[in-house]
């Protein structure tokens, strides 16, 4: 048995047990999880796939974005108007967006590779996600709608539904956690519903509560998710949608867990575990893992 803590060491060397031996008798903390799956996240063979899927998506992705605001500028322009949004706006990002695992995996690749946007989510999201508590009701019910939506299952009541959870998210102004001073810290990589939508009225329309909002006008790419790049494991549906800071968070937070959940890939956790680089990635974090 162990020596009180606080009682001088029996050593003898007249500090107290837990400044001394008792030192040698405490676990080695455990490495936060999220640091772990950084680690670990592009090691062995399903690691490299993830890893080159990740960077061949966010490249094409980056490219269909670029042509994606030049598109809209063009419409905005033969229509006589211009696109009102820009840094510094950011009432759009207190809306509901959900985003494809596709979107959510090219984010956390995004994250692991900028360290300040990393560390902001990370800052972000509590909060965020405690603002969401608060109409977690509400939430929900959006996520239900939209996956009915996505599938092509929805009845219109259920379009309408879903726009007036949207409508009551909007008035809670909870921001993205992805915003930095008013800035998106994922920009390049941002999800296409962020993306894919532009104001041609006065950006001060666009806030939640403004006398005028329901006159702003806004243009919309024609966006095809179905066609996007498949993910580099086969999953059981074209998409996978789900609220995209959640879905990051989760990605960050357990790694292959996450993924084991999407119908398709409930081996993948295993199959990448066992792999010899994966694990020795895993002994590298320390006995504490």
């Amino acid at each position: 048995m162990n020596p009180d803590r606080n009682a001088q060491c029996p050593c003898g060397s007249g500090k107290k047990y837990k400044k001394c031996h008792g030192l040698e008798a405490q676990p080695a903390p455990k490495p936060d999880p999220i640091v772990l799956n950084r680690l670990t996240a592009y090691k062995g063979t399903i690691g490299k796939r993830r890893e080159i899927f990740c960077r061949e998506y966010s490249a094409s992705k980056i490219n269909t974005l670029v042509a994606v605001a030049d598109r809209l500028r063009q419409e905005a322009a033969d229509t006589g108007k211009t696109i009102s949004c820009g840094k510094g706006c950011s009432h759009c990002c207190k809306m509901f967006v959900v985003a494809s695992l596709q979107e959510c995996e090219a984010i956390v690749y995004h994250l692991y590779n900028n360290e300040s946007a990393m560390k902001q989510f990370l800052k972000n999201f509590p909060r965020w996600n405690e603002r969401i508590l608060r109409i977690e009701g509400s939430f929900r019910r959006m996520n239900e709608l939209h996956a009915r939506i996505s599938s092509g299952d929805a009845s219109e009541e259920e379009v309408k539904r879903f726009d007036l959870e949207c409508d009551t998210y909007a008035a809670a102004d909870i921001p993205c956690p992805f915003l930095v001073d008013n800035a998106c810290a994922v920009y390049e990589v941002r999800p296409y519903v962020c993306a894919r939508i532009v104001a041609i009225t006065p950006a001060e329309w666009c806030r939640a509560g403004h006398p005028r909002q329901r006159e702003a006008i806004h243009l919309k790419a024609q966006m095809q998710f179905e066609k996007d790049m498949p993910y580099f494991e086969k999953i059981t549906s074209d998409c996978v949608f789900s609220s995209m800071p959640f879905l990051v968070y989760s990605l960050l937070q357990e790694g292959y867990l996450a993924m084991s959940r999407v119908p398709g890939l409930e081996k993948l956790k295993q199959e990448a575990e066992k792999d010899p680089e994966f694990q020795a990635a895993l002994r590298s974090a320390g006995p504490g893992r």
